[in-house]
């Protein structure tokens, strides 16, 4: 969701439960106006912030100011510290990145303590190693959930099927992991993806809901379907984000 009068129409009148994906680059805009996650949203939203944006915007970001968001907007949910890590990268830099990465998820994972923050780490790494390393920090801070970023299969024209090879790679390396795929939100395609995907976030429901075409009534009513269609294409239904939040194992 981004910051825009569409949006806020459609959640703030929405009757159900709500999850929401939110670019830290959003949760500046409304800190700077003095609003938190409950003060915005209110409590039928759950709010995910997160560092998956730009890269240019991204390199400006320091861990310090990300933290001090983070503590004033008061999501439920964190996406730390994302550095670029890309296939065609030297390996020299995409390694650093990947330990970069890892590094701040720890730091802000330590900072976030007790808090009522919890941090959903993301998977890097275009290489067994580089992922390895991603899933010893997992078992290092006790969490069995991670968030998979897709959309640059998408906007680098990559396609669904390398994305498709790719996560059933990292189904296989490491079984255990429940993996929230950011990026991909059509139920023709989730119904491929192994069962370890148990959420999707992305950015096809504003179509599917055509937001600013029809009242918004019947935008919700719309995106009831889409939700539905997605928690069947997952087979078991769409893992709800608060069930992470004990950081133990996720059940579906």
């Amino acid at each position: 969701m981004e910051r825009q009068d569409a949006h806020d129409q459609f959640h703030q009148d929405h009757p159900c439960q709500l999850t929401v994906l939110l670019r830290l680059t959003d949760v500046k805009t409304l800190v700077n106006k003095g609003e938190t996650a409950d003060s915005y949203f209110g409590d039928h939203v759950t709010v995910i912030t997160t560092t998956t944006i730009n890269d240019r915007v991204l390199s400006d970001l320091g861990w310090d100011d990300e933290l001090r968001l983070v503590r004033e907007f008061q999501p439920a949910f964190h996406i730390p510290c994302d550095y670029p890590v890309y296939k065609d990268d030297d390996p020299l830099l995409r390694r650093k990145h990947v330990l970069k990465c890892l590094e701040g998820m720890i730091w802000m994972a330590s900072k976030l303590a007790g808090t009522t923050t919890r941090v959903i780490p993301l998977l890097k790494g275009e290489t067994p190693h580089e992922r390895r390393l991603c899933y010893q920090v997992f078992q290092y801070l006790g969490v069995r959930y991670c968030v998979f970023y897709g959309t640059q299969y998408f906007t680098a024209n990559i396609g669904f099927y390398q994305l498709l090879e790719d996560l059933r790679t990292v189904v296989s390396e490491a079984p255990h992991l429940q993996i929230l795929l950011i990026g991909l939100q059509a139920p023709h395609r989730l119904e491929q993806v192994p069962p370890q995907i148990v959420a999707a976030a992305g950015q096809r429901w504003i179509d599917e809901v055509q937001l600013r075409d029809i009242p918004y009534s019947q935008s919700q009513e719309r995106f009831t379907q889409m939700e539905d269609d997605i928690n069947a294409a997952l087979g078991h239904g769409q893992m709800p984000i608060m069930a992470w939040s004990s950081g133990m194992e996720v059940t579906a």
